[in-house]
């Protein structure tokens, strides 16, 4: 798994620094231009609030959560449409009881935006998330966290300028967090972009 990571982030980073860093969203909407086919590339970084769904525990309540990491913006399809690769470091969790379960994710959100107006777009697409590390010991029953994480994510932006863009969105997951305990990921995030 290591080695998928590794070449996830290079293929990124390479991909990202080949092209131009072409702000797209703010000039093309409605009627194209050359920026077109050129695509932008940024970071990204904020917080929110991540819990558990599902059955399993009891007293189980939201925990705040962080992001960061990069963004890039490919022109698709038509005017207004991009797909939005992204690879965000996450702590993920939640409160149980007395105790917490932290989850430290590397996620790979491929987004599909749209822009409904120059300034605010809608935003879908799917995820997988590669577990890094986590907090679970559970010496009783012996059961494991699950090392990858599928989901989907849904949410929007407002694009204040060429360069910043603030993000809400909503992250559930598919996949059991514990092997054999009925738990999924919900993650709601609010942050920002920023296109170099």
């Amino acid at each position: 798994m290591k080695k998928t990571v590794v070449f996830i982030v290079c293929a990124f980073i390479g991909l990202s620094t080949s092209n131009a860093q072409v702000i797209q969203g703010t000039s093309n909407v409605g009627g194209g231009s050359s920026a077109d086919t050129e695509f932008n590339i940024g970071v990204k970084a904020g917080f929110g609030a991540s819990t558990f769904f599902g059955s399993g525990f009891t007293g189980i309540s939201a925990r705040p959560s962080v992001y960061a990491g990069g963004i890039a913006e490919i022109p698709a399809f038509f005017d207004g449409f991009y797909l939005q690769p992204e690879l965000v470091f996450s702590l993920q969790g939640a409160d149980v009881g007395l105790d917490n379960l932290n989850l430290y994710y590397l996620n790979i959100p491929l987004m599909g935006k749209y822009h409904i107006t120059e300034e605010i777009a809608v935003e879908l697409g799917p995820q997988i998330g590669f577990l890094i590390a986590d907090s679970w010991d559970d010496p009783v029953t012996g059961s494991e966290t699950n090392k990858i994480n599928l989901g989907i994510n849904i949410g929007g932006g407002y694009r204040l300028n060429e360069n910043l863009y603030f993000q809400l969105r909503f992250s559930p997951g598919f996949t059991k967090i514990l092997d054999d305990i009925n738990l999924t990921n919900g993650v709601f995030q609010v942050g920002a972009a920023y296109f170099f």
